[in-house]
């Protein structure tokens, strides 16, 4: 059986945000936080990890943290998910970015029953828009797949989408509010 792992995304440099948004404060604790606990309380995860980047790792202190691997620092997402597929290649990945406080432990079980029955990429649809970083990534090389794109600088979710059968959960069939996925990326995002 392959066993899940939590992911949270926490890599980047919040440019348009700031300050460093895994630790800033939304309802009483930071954005992270959030995510962690939704993951936990979804309870179909058997670890629960974050993937950082060197200048964040250390502020982590209750958690355990990967940062991604040194030829594909600062490439985006992309790098965070090959750092855990190619650590751990017969585990399913669950990745939800620290931006999306909101994201409710429902739609974890949700997404995690979709990805049981395949060994398919499952990512979130809600309306229009696609989020590819509250999603679950698995199956036979998904590392190698990932290596390829990173190293011809293809470093978009849509490329890897193109490579991989990708199955889109679409969260208005599950009456999901899209609020849940808010991503915030400024601060006037929380207005």
């Amino acid at each position: 059986m392959t066993d899940t792992i939590g992911i949270v995304m926490a890599g980047g440099n919040s440019t348009r945000f700031g300050e460093d948004k895994p630790f800033f404060e939304v309802d009483g604790k930071p954005m992270y936080r959030h995510i962690v606990d939704a993951m936990a309380q979804s309870g179909v995860c058997d670890d629960i990890m974050v993937s950082t980047n060197s200048r964040l790792s250390g502020r982590f202190r209750d958690m355990p943290v990967k940062v991604d691997v040194e030829r594909f620092k600062d490439k985006g997402p992309l790098a965070g998910i090959y750092t855990f597929a190619d650590a751990y290649p017969d585990k399913r990945l669950l990745i939800i970015s620290c931006d999306t406080p909101y994201i409710s432990p429902e739609w974890i079980r949700t997404l995690h029953e979709v990805a049981l029955d395949d060994q398919s990429i499952v990512v979130t649809r809600a309306g229009d828009r696609l989020h590819p970083l509250v999603g679950i990534y698995q199956g036979d090389g998904l590392a190698s797949d990932i290596e390829e794109l990173l190293t011809t600088d293809r470093r978009s979710m849509k490329a890897l989408f193109a490579e991989r059968k990708t199955i889109e959960v679409n969260s208005t069939l599950y009456n999901i509010d899209v609020a849940d996925f808010l991503n915030i990326n400024r601060k006037a995002d929380l207005h």
